[in-house]
C-alpha cells in the first residue's frame, strides 16, 4: 500500500517551533521508506540502462573493428544518445542520495531522542546548546507558548540543515523523472520491435530481450511512481520548515488600531507588505456581514468572506473565511465553522487559505483559562480538509484572541498575510 502523498495537516500552521519540529521529524520518519524506494528504484533503473548501453556500445565497437561495417558505427551513435541521458540522471541521483542521507539521519535522530527523553529531564544543557547555536530560549520570548527551547533543540537545528534544501531536491527529482520518460519510451519501442524479431538495444535472443525490457520498464515505472509520491512530501517539508522559522522570528503579534475586531484583523492581514496591494483591492469587493450559499443550498453567515482570484500575488484562487465571536469558542463552534466552510468550498471549488475565529473578550486573563482544553487540542491537532473541485485541500482553523496587553494570541501560529 502506498503511503498518503503528503500529511493531512496545514504546513503553514504550527503550535510552536519545538512541537512543529518534532511533528516534522515524526512525519519524515513515517514516510522515509517511500523516499528510499524512489532512490533505490531510480538507481536500479539507471544502473540497468548504463550496463545495457555500455555493453551494446562495446559489442558494436568490436563488430566495427572486425568487419569495418559503418552500420555498427551508426549503432554506436544511436546508443550514445540515451547514454548521455542515463549519465545525467546518475548525477542527479547522486545528489538525491546525498540529500537523503542527511535528511533522513537528522530527522530520525530527533525522533529517537523524542521517544527516549524521560519527562522532567534536565533541559539546561540542551537550552544552552540552542543558545550556542544562535537560537533563543523561552526567556527571550517572554515565556510565550511559541518559545523554543527544551531538550531537543540542538538536534532539531542539525536536522533543519538538509530540510532547508527539500524544495530544491524536489525539483531535482522532477528533472530526473523527466529524463526517465524518454528512456521508458525507448524501452517500449524496443519491446514492440522484439515482437517482429528486431531490436535496438539487445544482442540477446528476442525472448531474453523481451524479459529485460519488461523488467526495466517495471523498475522505471516504479521509480516514477515513488518520485511522484515523494514530491508533495518534500514540498510540504519546505513549507513547514519555513513556517517554523517564521514562528521563531516573529515577535508578539500586535493588534492594529480599529473600531471592531474584524477591522483590526483586516489591518493585521495587511501587515504582509508582499500581499498588501492585492489584498487592498480584494477588500474593496469583500463580502462582510452577510451569508454565503453552500452546495447544499444553505446560507451560512460569515463576518467576512473573501475570494482571491488567480493570476495575482496569491497564485491560484483562494478564499478567506472569518467569523467573530463574543464569547469563548466551544467544540460546537469549531464543528459548525468547519461544516459551513466545507459546504461553501464545495459550491465555489475555491480552497480556503485562512479560516479564522476571532474572539475579543471583555475580561482579562490568560487564554488557556478561558477556552476548553478539548478546543485547544482540536485546533492544534486536527485541521480542516476536503475537496475543492478535484483537488484536495487542508487548512488549519485559527483562533485569534485579543489579549489585554494589546497582542493577539494565535492558535495555531500562521504567518501574516494570506
Amino acid at each position: 500500500m502506498i503511503p498518503m502523498r503528503a500529511p493531512c495537516t496545514d504546513p503553514r500552521a504550527v503550535p510552536d517551533p519545538i512541537e512543529g519540529s518534532l511533528e516534522l521529524s515524526r512525519t519524515v520518519k513515517e514516510r522515509l521508506p517511500i523516499l528510499l524506494a524512489a532512490i533505490l528504484l531510480s538507481g536500479l533503473f539507471i544502473g540497468g540502462w548504463l550496463v545495457l548501453l555500455a555493453g551494446g556500445m562495446l559489442a558494436a565497437g568490436a563488430d566495427l573493428l572486425s568487419t569495418g561495417s559503418m552500420a555498427f558505427a551508426g549503432q554506436i551513435f544511436l546508443l550514445s544518445m540515451p547514454l548521455w541521458l542515463a549519465v545525467l540522471a546518475l548525477g542527479l541521483l547522486w545528489r538525491a542520495a546525498a540529500f537523503f542521507r542527511g535528511f533522513g539521519s537528522g530527522h530520525l535522530a530527533v525522533d529517537r531522542a523524542a521517544e527516549a527523553e524521560p519527562g522532567g529531564g534536565n533541559q539546561g544543557a540542551w537550552v544552552q546548546g540552542w543558545k550556542g547555536a544562535g537560537g533563543k530560549t523561552g526567556a527571550d520570548w517572554g515565556g510565550g507558548r511559541r518559545a523554543p527551547g527544551g531538550p531537543f533543540s540542538a538536534l532539531i537545528l542539525l536536522a533543519r540543515e538538509p530540510s532547508g534544501r527539500a524544495q530544491r531536491m524536489a525539483r531535482l527529482l522532477r528533472l530526473m523523472a523527466a529524463l526517465f520518460v524518454p528512456l521508458l519510451f525507448l524501452l517500449a519501442a524496443d519491446a514492440m520491435l522484439l515482437c517482429a524479431g528486431e531490436t535496438l538495444l539487445w544482442r540477446l535472443p528476442p525472448e531474453g530481450g523481451a524479459v529485460m525490457d519488461a523488467l526495466l520498464l517495471l523498475v522505471g515505472l516504479g521509480a516514477l511512481l515513488a518520485i511522484a509520491v515523494s514530491d508533495p512530501l518534500l514540498e510540504w517539508v519546505a513549507l513547514r520548515l519555513g513556517t517554523i522559522e517564521d514562528c521563531e522570528r516573529a515577535g508578539p503579534a500586535r493588534i492594529p488600531p480599529g473600531r471592531t475586531p474584524l477591522e483590526r484583523y483586516l489591518r493585521f492581514l495587511l501587515s504582509d507588505a508582499r500581499q498588501r496591494p492585492g489584498l487592498e483591492e480584494m477588500f474593496r469587493t469583500a463580502k462582510m456581514g452577510g451569508t454565503v450559499n453552500g452546495a447544499s443550498g444553505a446560507a451560512h453567515p460569515f463576518d467576512l468572506y473573501l475570494q482571491l482570484p488567480a493570476g495575482t500575488a496569491f497564485g491560484r484562487p483562494w478564499s478567506v473565511f472569518v467569523r467573530v465571536l463574543d464569547r469563548p469558542p466551544v467544540m460546537a463552534d469549531i464543528d459548525g465553522l468547519e461544516s459551513d466552510v466545507r459546504d461553501v468550498v464545495a459550491a465555489t471549488a475555491t480552497p480556503p487559505a485562512r479560516v479564522v475565529l476571532i474572539y475579543a473578550p471583555d475580561t482579562s486573563g490568560p487564554f488557556f483559562e478561558r477556552v476548553e482544553d478539548a478546543v485547544f487540542e482540536r485546533l492544534m491537532e486536527r485541521h480542516l480538509s476536503g475537496k475543492a473541485g478535484w483537488k484536495s485541500y487542508c487548512c488549519a482553523v485559527e483562533l485569534l484572541t485579543e489579549e489585554p496587553d494589546g497582542t493577539y494570541d494565535l492558535v495555531p501560529f500562521k504567518p501574516a498575510g494570506v
